[in-house]
């Protein structure tokens, strides 16, 4: 992503790339906001990982709220369908997690467990889910399918992923006043790129491909899910 020479030229690139983030960020928590979370949430994701697609593929830090005012628009309805199914499981997480004090300890140990590892799951599909949709203009069926799949016949990419997430977000933990700055649009980009780098390596007509770069449109979408 950083094309420039020089320790100059980097320095000015990571900047541009740091700015972008925050832009991105910003325009994750507006997006979010004004579709009143619930609605929100699940656009306000695909649009932010849009916009990081495109900087990963084109460098290009420029015209992001323009970029995620058009997916935002465009994919509304796709995007919460698609998130549906991941809203329901934090739902049923969260009711877990609530009568967890309630349980001796053998039954909340297991479901403890169980919760974590079902939340676990939920996290990487969705993160799946989120790249494909950009990727491929398909349905939000078809989307499912694949983002519920990917991550079991991608098990290196999966603990490699999970860990890098955990990691990013016990450090925002710690660091709060980076949330509101760059925490959400800095996960997405991580989930992003270990989920592009897989397409790519499944799909030899990926735009990332043989490392083969282009300028594609994100959120047009590109060929049918391999």
């Amino acid at each position: 992503m950083i094309t420039e020479y020089g320790w100059a030229g980097r320095v000015m690139a990571w900047l541009r790339i740091v700015a972008g983030l925050i832009v991105v960020n910003l325009l994750f928590l507006a997006g979010t906001v004004v579709g009143l979370v619930v609605l929100g949430v699940a656009p306000a994701a695909l649009a932010a990982t849009a916009c990081l697609t495109r900087m990963r593929d084109s460098d290009a830090e420029t015209g992001i709220a323009r970029e995620f005012a058009a997916v935002y628009r465009a994919q509304f309805w796709r995007a919460n369908l698609i998130g549906l199914p991941f809203g329901v499981v934090a739902v049923l997480l969260a009711a877990d997690t609530a009568v967890l004090p309630a349980l001796d300890s053998v039954a909340a140990s297991a479901l403890a467990g169980f919760t974590w590892v079902v939340g676990a799951v939920a996290v990487l599909a969705f993160a799946c889910a989120l790249t494909v949709a950009v990727r491929y203009d398909e349905t939000a069926g078809a989307v499912l399918r694949y983002a519920a799949a990917l991550p079991f016949t991608s098990p290196v990419m999966s603990l490699v992923m999970l860990v890098s997430l955990a990691s990013g977000a016990v450090a925002l933990a710690l660091l709060p006043v980076l949330v509101p700055l760059i925490g959400f649009a800095v996960l997405l980009f991580v989930a992003g790129w270990f989920v592009d780098h897989r397409l790519a390596a499944l799909d030899p007509d990926h735009p990332r491909a043989g490392d083969r770069r282009r300028d594609p449109a994100p959120s047009a979408g590109a060929s049918a899910i391999p």
